[in-house]
């Protein structure tokens, strides 16, 4: 599954949620959702490390790896949606869609698991699918990554 998949299924999840989005076009939310994702309208630059960063670093890892396992995924609060994405960011959403926050957050509570499971077949994370900023190593696996490697080796080295 590529990006404009999963967050094609996402837009689907977020329209048949409990938020009101009758008079909300698919299409549409698919562009909301890429932008509120750091993407393009073409979901082109999505980042879902982002979100599981933020649920880590909130101490929420329980949700995060709920998602990313091939386990049920664990329901996300209305706070903790507010959490990954500041006010701001989730005003901004709800003016692209036309809809009131409480139905953003209402339909991102169901897209979001959906995505973040999706991008993690069989409980591995697709490491093409969660964009991890080059130069970051978390584990043996972004080490692997050639950006990665040449970052660490600069660092190592003192050499740019």
């Amino acid at each position: 599954m590529d990006m404009v998949e999963i967050v094609s299924l996402g837009a689907q999840f977020f329209n048949q949620s409990p938020a009101n989005t009758q008079a909300v076009d698919e299409n549409n939310i698919f562009s909301a959702i890429s932008h509120l994702l750091g993407g393009n309208d073409q979901a082109q630059n999505v980042n879902l490390q982002t979100v599981i960063k933020t649920l880590n670093q909130a101490d929420l890892s329980n949700i995060a790896n709920s998602w990313l396992s091939n386990e049920v995924n664990a329901n996300i609060s209305a706070a903790n949606i507010t959490t990954i994405f500041s006010t701001e960011r989730l005003a901004t959403f709800a003016t692209e869609l036309k809809i009131p926050e409480q139905d953003v957050i209402l339909g991102l509570q169901d897209a979001l698991p959906t995505m973040i499971d999706q991008a993690s077949p069989g409980g591995d994370i697709d490491h093409n699918l969660l964009i991890q900023p080059s130069g970051e190593i978390h584990s043996i696996d972004d080490l692997m990554d050639i950006n990665n490697l040449k970052s660490f080796a600069s660092t190592f080295f003192g050499k740019k």
